[in-house]
């Protein structure tokens, strides 16, 4: 569901080697409605998006940042 979405907006979700498997997505909270977390670096600071119930979800809102376009 969320690649074809991501497909239709024109985005990617880049995959990174790390938990999540997504580039600025982390697992944080175990055992939690939402516990992926999106995350990018913005002007040397690291910017907090939210948090997600799945590692695809996070990675869209991810890829539709701007740093997650420019990657």
């Amino acid at each position: 569901m969320w690649r074809s979405q991501a497909e239709t907006e024109g985005l990617a979700l880049l995959v990174a080697d790390n938990k999540a498997g997504y580039f600025g997505v982390t697992l944080d909270q175990r055992g939690k409605p939402k516990p992926y977390q999106a995350q990018v670096t913005r002007g040397g600071k690291a910017v907090h998006l939210g948090c997600f119930a799945t590692a695809e979800e996070a990675a869209l809102c991810v890829a539709r940042s701007p740093e997650g376009q420019e990657a």
